[in-house]
């Protein structure tokens, strides 16, 4: 299992953008999309509002939803 986070952008209501925080059952390494959280320091977290991880089962997940990162 890693933990990932996800960049929401809230536009177009707001220039901001919100981060989450998912850890995925079963998936390890880059995805495409997400950025790989495991060995961020608490203080990035922080930075960005990120103070828990929501844990989603792996029967949660289709093999082929989550694509590796190209390089």
């Amino acid at each position: 299992m890693a933990r990932y986070l996800q960049r929401i952008s809230l536009r177009p209501y707001t220039d901001a953008d919100v981060w989450t925080g998912w850890e995925l059952e079963g998936r390890e390494g880059e995805i495409e999309g997400l950025v790989l959280a495991d060995s961020m320091a608490p203080e990035e977290l922080d930075r960005l509002g990120v103070t828990e991880f929501n844990r989603i089962p792996a029967e949660y997940l289709d093999a082929g939803e989550f694509l590796p990162k190209q390089k």
